[in-house]
């Protein structure tokens, strides 16, 4: 477990999104389902630290479809190229054999997987902040009641969660399976029990953790649980096997915190865990084990359904140069329907500069573009019905060949208490691509003073408001992927009052 950072605004296709409810139901009944082994697997930054090429093996052990990868720290498309998978959203650290759809109205929080021609299952992935750690907290002599408190204010409360439990629930309700994978940094209330009392060391007391808890009033259901209903037959550990196996600190807490949910039309078939040769509970073995914690792979017998109608790229940044490559679901195919390139901000028909019909009269596919005649800068790419209504919009950046990431802040100096106002440009396509302000020079990249993420913004502007800088020399840096990696950074100065 890693120290990680704390912390439908609907387009107009949203109300053909809830139009289209009922007949998604009806056409859906008619859909087959389909078996997807879909994996959870924190890496442990980036997967480095022990053997990159054991992160592959136990993803091929796994035999996963889909993988939600927490810590993939920027390696995900690397990690998908060694399996010999062509489909990757760094915005959600997501991995897959079948092609990944990053619908509008997703807003980063899920994704489709299209597991057939015109058919999706919907998909997001987490990881919560884990520090405090509420059995740690337990494990040193706060009460429950401050332990309790502290899961609501660090994960309960988190922007991570929230835009889990305001969105999710509602593409359900739309008539979409759905499943979320995670390291969620939270232990569950159906492991915590009274009967695991005097069972595992460190449940004391039976304990309602609230994420869990949460996430089964909407409706999830935990997979592994699912399959092994009693935790005292079964405990199925995922933190920690060791860092690395079989180095534990003493005291250590081991619990389960990494989850593969499953909501809607969705039947749990079988749930494993992948660790460390020997380890208990252990399904799937690799040695030596590549990461701190265990994955859990857990196969699901899903009816996909019919998706609304989007338009949605591939890739949201994208070298000068490079296709652009556009997914849609159109209501006409290429009868009536188009898809158009308009810079960010740009209408239909007046700000057109690149348009193409759905190809061979297909409702659901893909078109490619080029992009050398677009200059770099921020883009949409816009699907387009009869009359030249607009029906959905997705948003990408075209960067310069020899574009690097940049950094600044607007002003060189700043007043104490004054909002620091920094921009940036040219990042890469990260889902917690973050900013940190730093003392000048400061060697230790843990030890930053204030921090906000990009949003999986390429370019962009923000500005720190409770940073409480003492006067000083200062550097604003542009970090990658919920990481400690400098991609630019840029001095500036708080004077004195």
């Amino acid at each position: 477990m890693l120290r990680t950072l704390r912390p439908f605004v609907l387009t107009l296709c949203a109300l053909l999104f809830t139009l289209v409810t009922v007949t998604v139901s009806a056409q859906n009944q008619a859909l087959e389902p389909i078996d997807l082994r879909v994996m959870t697997f924190n890496i442990w930054v980036g997967g480095e630290l022990v053997d990159f090429g054991k992160v592959i093996e136990a993803i091929q052990l796994a035999d996963a479809d889909v993988v939600g990868l927490q810590e993939p720290g920027g390696n995900a498309a690397r990690i998908a190229a060694a399996l010999g998978w062509q489909h990757v959203s760094e915005r959600l650290h997501i991995i897959s054999r079948y092609p990944l759809i990053d619908p509008p109205d997703g807003n980063g929080v899920y994704i489709y997987v299209q597991v057939r021609p015109g058919e999706v299952v919907a998909l997001a992935n987490t990881h919560l902040p884990s520090d405090p750690y509420g059995p740690y907290l337990l494990r040193d002599g706060e009460s429950l009641e401050a332990v309790l408190e502290n899961e609501r204010v660090t994960r309960l409360e988190s922007d991570f969660f929230q835009s889990l439990v305001t969105t999710l629930p509602g593409v359900v309700e739309a008539g979409y399976p759905l499943v979320l994978t995670g390291d969620f940094n939270a232990p569950s209330h159906l492991d915590w029990t009274d009967a695991m009392v005097g069972v595992v060391p460190h449940i004391p007391f039976a304990v309602e953790w609230q994420v869990s808890r949460t996430l089964e009033e909407l409706g999830f259901i935990d997979s592994y649980r699912a399959i092994y209903p009693d935790p005292t037959a079964r405990v199925g550990m995922t933190w920690t096997p060791g860092y690395p196996v079989p180095r534990l600190r003493e005291g250590e807490v081991v619990d389960r915190i990494d989850y593969v949910y499953a909501a809607g039309n969705v039947q749990v078939l079988d749930s494993q865990i992948v660790g460390e040769l020997g380890g208990a509970d252990v399904d799937i073995a690799v040695d030596p084990y590549p990461s701190d914690h265990r994955g859990v792979v857990s196969t699901l017998r899903i009816t996909p359904a019919v998706p609304p109608l989007f338009a949605a790229v591939t890739d949201r940044v994208i070298t000068q140069g490079d296709d652009i490559v556009v997914r849609y679901a159109a209501p006409e195919g290429e009868n009536t329907d188009r898809i158009v390139i308009v810079p960010a901000g740009g209408g239909v028909p007046n700000d057109n500069l690149l348009s193409l019909p759905p190809m061979e009269a297909d409702f659901f596919g893909a078109v490619t573009f080029g992009s050398q005649t677009l200059a770099p800068g921020e883009y949409a790419a816009v699907l387009v019905g009869g009359g030249e209504t607009e029906l959905s919009r997705s948003q990408f950046w075209i960067l310069a060949p020899d574009a690097v990431p940049e950094i600044r802040t607007t002003q060189p100096t700043f007043a104490p208490d004054e909002p620091i106002s920094i921009e940036w440009a040219n990042a890469p396509d990260n889902r917690y691509d973050w900013i940190g302000i730093y003392l000048a020079g400061e060697s230790d990249l843990y030890n930053y003073y204030a921090f906000v993420y990009t949003n999986s913004a390429s370019s962009g502007s923000t500005a720190m408001v409770d940073a409480a800088l003492e006067p000083g020399d200062y550097e604003v840096r542009l970090m990658r992927d919920d990481w400690y990696v400098v991609l630019a950074s840029a001095a500036f100065t708080v004077s004195a009052p």
